[in-house]
């Protein structure tokens, strides 16, 4: 290989870096659906962001005095967003609050990480002389984390509580009359009077 076909590969390389490195954006927020993502918020300047990734450590001290760390517990990812809007970008505005106020799971891309099951948590903003036409909103989002239960009927030998057996539920019952009513000592003996009264 010459050095001049070389040098145009080493040229043609970097340019082509540079085109796909244009192309891809550091921070971008998609709606999250089954078939496709959408990308949102296409219209607000982002100018920074931060991203909480982190897991809580239960420390237990022990009776030596030595504090030990036996289980972890993965909190729930945040992302702050500072975008700015224009004063005059209403349905900017109105994109924002539609996806805070129906909690819509969203996609944050953040560099090369993707955080799923996000919403939008809080938008405030501040108004300050910095910017006359203009306002900066600090996006929070937050993942949301789903568990999901199952029921398991138990019968009164695998509980310890009898009362917490698994109940059937048999429905509304209709109430059955009885075929004579009992009745009472007091009307036995009002009856008995009665009659001895009679004669």
């Amino acid at each position: 290989m010459s050095i001049s076909s070389g040098l145009i590969t080493t040229f043609t390389n970097i340019v082509l870096h540079i085109v796909q490195f244009g192309k891809v954006k550091n921070f971008a927020i998609y709606e999250q659906n089954d078939t496709e993502c959408k990308e949102i918020f296409t219209s607000v300047d982002f100018v920074d962001a931060s991203v909480q990734d982190d897991v809580q450590l239960m420390d237990h001290p022990i009776e030596d005095g030595t504090v030990i760390t036996d289980h972890e517990v993965k909190n729930p990812n945040e992302v702050n967003v500072t975008v700015i809007i224009s004063d005059d970008d209403s349905s900017s505005l109105n994109e924002i609050n539609q996806y805070y106020k129906n909690g819509t799971e969203l996609i944050v891309k953040a560099k090369g990480e993707m955080y799923t099951n996000m919403v939008l948590a809080a938008k405030p903003f501040k108004v300050g002389t910095d910017y006359f036409d203009k306002t900066r909103y600090e996006l929070r989002f937050r993942s949301v984390q789903k568990a999901q239960t199952q029921y398991v009927k138990m019968r009164a030998a695998q509980v310890k509580n009898k009362k917490n057996t698994s109940k059937q539920n048999l429905g509304h019952k209709q109430a059955k009359r009885t075929s004579k009513p009992n009745s009472s000592v007091a009307r036995a003996i009002y009856n008995a009077g009665s009659s001895w009264l009679g004669k």
